[in-house]
């Protein structure tokens, strides 16, 4: 059942609360639309959440999106519930937000979706949660086409038992991940080029004139400059991904391309748990995986869900 789990109104019954979200709306009765909904899930592998969890996460989005000044209500609802059209498999809140607040004005909220997304991908790493991709990550391809041939042919094999060896994901794709997943919450360059190490992904950045006009990565013995990958590039992660000073970014470079380690505090730490590689697989490979489903067992792909061919009891995973 669903479960009030933070509010700043003073009613405790939903009369009153009622009352209370109708009363600060109607100072401003133009407004035929006073109600904000944002919704909220988590990763299924992320298990279930405490509920002091939860309420931090909720109070951030409120206060950073700046609702501070507006009333406002989070609602945990459980995995299984009568009033939603199906169980959900992942843990998940609302929070509904009066958008007139206490002074009567209405609060501008025409750039909250991105910023949303800045939020939840730092709050992903403060609790060590699955970071989901962005909008904007959701929307390329990072596979080559002779990848996806080349993974399409493993996954075959592998259901035919022709291949004892689960597929493995192109080094592009996983230092695509690892790119998107040290640069999710926008953090400074050094930062950025930490997590990366963390990864076990080297960046090489070219200086000139005391000025970054290159990087390239490297994965064990496998290469790519930047250009090749999505915002990946040194001019697109100055503008889109990171941020940037001079004095204390620049010693970091000078680390990384002498193989030195970067430091990093313990809370901005990531890790490949927090990758969900669903974001990387493939439409096509997708596609391939659903079309052969003739049972309703499931079986992982990570931490997406796929339907596999057959009944025979075996796991079906992408080696990450």
């Amino acid at each position: 059942m669903p479960q009030i789990i933070y509010t700043n109104l003073a009613g405790c019954d939903r009369n009153t609360m009622t009352w209370e979200l109708n009363t600060c709306a109607s100072q401003r009765s133009s407004t035929k639309k006073p109600v904000k909904h944002i919704s909220v899930g988590f990763a299924p592998d992320d298990g279930k959440l405490e509920r002091e969890t939860i309420e931090e996460i909720a109070i951030a989005i409120v206060s950073e999106l700046g609702y501070d000044n507006n009333q406002y209500i989070v609602v945990r609802h459980g995995r299984v519930d009568p009033k939603h059209d199906r169980n959900h498999e992942h843990d998940h809140f609302h929070i509904l937000i009066n958008m007139i607040n206490l002074e009567g004005k209405r609060i501008e909220d025409g750039y909250d979706k991105k910023r949303l997304e800045r939020i939840l991908r730092q709050q992903e790493i403060k609790h060590n949660l699955t970071i989901v991709a962005s909008s904007e990550q959701r929307k390329y391809k990072a596979s080559t086409t002779g990848q996806v041939q080349r993974m399409m042919r493993e996954v075959e094999e592998y259901q035919t038992e022709a291949r004892a060896e689960r597929p493995v994901v192109p080094h592009a794709l996983k230092i695509q991940s690892g790119i998107d997943l040290a640069s999710c919450d926008r953090p400074s360059l050094r930062v950025f080029l930490a997590r990366l190490q963390q990864l076990q992904i080297d960046p090489k950045l070219k200086v000139e004139e005391g000025k970054i006009t290159g990087i390239s990565y490297r994965l064990q013995d496998f290469k790519v400059r930047g250009c090749k990958l999505h915002q990946a590039s040194s001019s697109q992660l100055l503008e889109h991904r990171v941020t940037f000073d001079s004095q204390e970014d620049m010693l970091a470079v000078c680390k990384a391309n002498k193989n030195e380690r970067i430091e990093l505090e313990p809370e901005l730490e990531v890790s490949w748990n927090q990758v969900d590689i669903k974001n990387y697989v493939p439409n096509k490979i997708k596609q391939l995986l659903e079309a052969t489903s003739e049972s309703q067992e499931t079986y992982t792909v990570r931490k997406s869900i796929v339907r596999e061919q057959s009944r025979r009891n075996k796991e079906f995973e992408i080696e990450f």
